[in-house]
Order: C-alpha cells, then structure tokens, then sequence
C-alpha cells in the first residue's frame, strides 16, 4: 500500500509547474520579465486575462497573490533552476522532517480534490495556465504552497537525513502492516487519490523517530528512488552481512557466543538450490536459493533465502533463531526482528533426543504475532537421505508456531548436525501444504 501511493497515488511525470507569467521564456503577453525587473500588478493580470483566466475570480485571485509573491523573491529563480531537472530532482530536494510533512499533508490535499484526480501539470509554461483554468482555487494553493517550501529550502539548504536501510526498512514494514483503505471508505476517494491519502494519515499517526523515517522514506519514492526493499533485493549478500552479523546484536546475546574458531565446521558456504511445490496452490510454485554462511566458526550461522521479488534472512545459533527478517514488495515486507529473552541463549545447543520436546522462544516482533515454536525431536537419518552429497546425521524437527491470528504454521524440518543448521522439506499452513524439493547442494570447504 504504502510504495503503491508514492508510485501511483499522484501523476509524477514533472514536478509541479511555476506560473507562466513568473518565468522568462513562456509569459504570456504583457507579463514578461527578464528576471530583474518586477512585473506590475497590471501585468500580472493582462497576462492572466490573456490566457483565459479571471483575476478576480477564485483561481485567479490565488495566482495573483502568488505572482506577487514569488516576482519579488529571488531566490524564486533558483527553485527554477532546481526544478528544471524534471521530477526527481524536485521530489528529492532536502528538507527538514517538519516540511517533509507539510508537504505530504498538502499532497494528500490535492488528492482529495477528485477533479483533478492526483494529476499534477505535466509541463509548465501555457500548460500550466489550462491547467489553472480547470482546477479549484484549493488546488492551487496546495500546489503553491508546496512551491512556496521548495523555495525556502533552497534559501537554507537542509542537509540530507541520512537513514540506514534497516531503519527504512522498519518504516516501510510498519506503513505497509497498515491495512489497505477500502473502496468506499469513508473519508477517501476512491483509487490511487484515496490510497495516497490514507498513506499520509498513516504516516501521520506514527510515532518518531519512524514518523520521520517514513515520511523520508515516501519523498524518495516520489522522487523515482528506489525504496530501501528494493535496495535489499538487488543485493541480498549485502544485507546479511550488515544486519544480520552476530556483532551487531545486542550485548546481552553477544556475550552468551562462543569464541570464534571454538566451534569448527567443514564448510564457510553452504548453498541449497530448491523448489516450493503445493499441489493446492500450483501458482504458487516456485524455485528459490538458500545460502548458509559459517563466518567465523562460533556456531552462529547467517542465511537467506532468496526468490524473485523476495528475501528472507535468519542469524541463528544452535536451534535458536536470534534474528530474522522478510524483505519483499508489499505486504510480506517485515520489521526485523530480534530475540529478546538472554534466558534462550544456553539452550540454544542442547542435545536433541528423540521424544523429547523444545519449547522455543522467537525474535520479536513476530508480523503474525508469533511468541514461541514448539518442537517435537524425532528420529536420526543418515543426512544422505536428505540430498546425496551431505553427511552426518538428520534429526527430525517437527515444529508449530502458536500465531495470534490465522491458522497456526507446522514445519517439518531436519536437523543437519554435520552444518548445524536446520532443512524445512514442508511447511502446513493456511495454503496446505508445500513440500521443498532439493535441485543441488553446493558446499564450500572452509579454509584449513
């Protein structure tokens, strides 16, 4: 919902126009200036009554006032300059977060205003002008005012927010648990008008410093940017090892780790290329990769999952999971999250035994509201039986994850204990079930 509105909720194809009769290459008659002389008021309203508009009725009466305005600011004419590099320069100029949000308020303003339906003027000059005849006087100051907030930032550059992906992320996650605003929806237009309203009401009611972020994080995607999943997504790799390195976490989890080297394992990459199968849901189907990584042979494993449009990463040691994260489009995308209970730590290598039963604790938050994973030991297989070429042992994991809404998720997995990691093979949900089925393991020898 949340890129949705940025992308589509108004049409970006320039940034707003400036009024003709304050620029120097398409006045209309008698309201030229050639930027040091300040057009009379006399001129300001032959030029608009040339082109078709009354300067006394509302749409011209706010122009007029406009005009005057920006005539007599130079630093006008550097918001030209600004705004002559097309949308993306306009959208992605700096500003403060508190004009960041006047300017999404006034955006979402503009989308009320259903005659015009989200759509800014394509191009400035005479287009302009046959815009501003059709439009409301509320547009127009809208749109001014936005204007008016380009100017004063190129008066005072701001300096660029700078954000981590992770933050980004997190505010992305939040706006896009928003549920989407119905049709019909009292209070919002329907459509992309709608959708971009209700986005600014949400980023609105957030909490700082998320609210900052987010409304960050929108003005970028105005601007053309690429949002911060999709940053993710071009390189998954890169993610890993900057959010979900076990030196990052919190020191309350850091000082229940071994030391690196205390725990050797043959491989530093282990890869599984695969395919989801559901026979319920066959569109569903799809082929994905899992990278493991041993980095420092401390018994913390870092991996990810990876499909198109998708990436799913986990830091975890022994059984425990100590950090996971879903970075998709739309509403898959999840806040990262992280174990909070240091009590989990010690049990976290426990020996398996067939019969017994762990009780353990997930990283939060959970996006399906998930506080704890049941599991049930089964019995030990030769790893071979799992795919040829591993070796030790597969212990059976059959795990359920207790949500707070929806259907509870089972999953049936084996424990490798030559990689120290766990293999889902099913998954039973409310899509029933998807078996995982192994194309190739590729295994990378650690160094000697």
């Amino acid at each position: 919902m949340f890129s949705t509105a940025a992308a589509y909720g108004l049409d970006m194809s320039g940034a707003p126009s400036a009024p003709a009769s304050a620029k120097s290459d398409s006045s209309p008659p008698g309201a030229v200036t050639d930027g040091r002389t300040t057009p009379s008021t006399l001129q300001f309203r032959n030029g608009l009554i040339a082109a078709g508009i009354d300067p006394d009725a509302g749409q011209g009466k706010v122009l007029m006032r406009w005009l005057a305005k920006f005539a007599s600011d130079p630093a006008w004419q550097v918001a030209l300059a600004r705004q002559s590099g097309g949308a993306e320069n306009f959208w992605s100029a700096p500003l403060s977060a508190d004009d960041r949000l006047r300017m999404l308020q006034l955006l979402k303003d503009m989308a009320m205003d259903s005659q015009k339906d989200c759509h800014l003027p394509p191009a400035a000059g005479a287009d302009f002008l046959a815009f501003a005849r059709t439009s409301s006087p509320r547009f127009l100051e809208d749109m001014m005012q936005i204007l008016e907030i380009s100017i004063n930032s190129a008066k005072s550059p701001h300096p660029q927010d700078q954000y981590s992906v992770t933050d980004l992320l997190d505010a992305d996650a939040r706006l896009n648990a928003t549920p989407s605003v119905a049709p019909g929806t009292h209070g919002y237009p329907p459509g992309a008008c709608g959708a971009l309203a209700f986005s600014v009401d949400a980023i609105d009611g957030l909490p700082e410093p998320v609210r900052q972020r987010a409304s960050f994080e929108f003005m970028r995607m105005m601007s053309g940017q690429k949002a911060a999943f999709d940053t993710v997504l071009d390189s998954p790799s890169a993610y890993l090892d900057d959010a979900f390195d076990e030196r990052q976490l919190p020191e309350t989890l850091r000082r229940h780790l071994p030391a690196d080297g205390s725990r050797p394992l043959p491989y530093s990459r282990l890869t599984f290329e695969a395919d989801w199968v559901n026979k319920k849901t066959p569109a569903d189907n799809a082929a994905f990769r899992n990278v493991f990584i041993n980095r420092r042979n401390n018994g913390v494993i870092a991996y990810v999952a990876t499909a198109q449009g998708w990436s799913d990463f986990t830091l975890s040691y022994g059984i425990a999971i100590l950090r996971t994260q879903v970075v998709a489009r739309g509403s898959d995308l999840t806040q990262r999250g992280t174990l909070e209970d240091e009590a989990a730590m010690p049990a976290a290598e426990r020996e398996l035994v067939p019969g017994q039963s762990l009780d353990l604790v997930v990283p939060q938050p959970s996006a399906k509201g998930v506080k704890s994973r049941r599991c049930e030991i089964g019995q030990a297989v030769p790893a071979s039986t799992i795919f040829p070429s591993l070796t030790g042992s597969a212990i059976g994991l059959q795990c359920t994850d207790t949500k707070a809404h929806g259907k509870n998720e089972s999953w049936h997995s084996v424990w490798l204990t030559d990689y120290n990691i766990a293999w889902t093979q099913s998954i039973d949900d409310e899509d029933g079930r998807t078996e995982v089925v192994i194309r190739n393991v590729t295994i990378e020898r650690a160094p000697q």
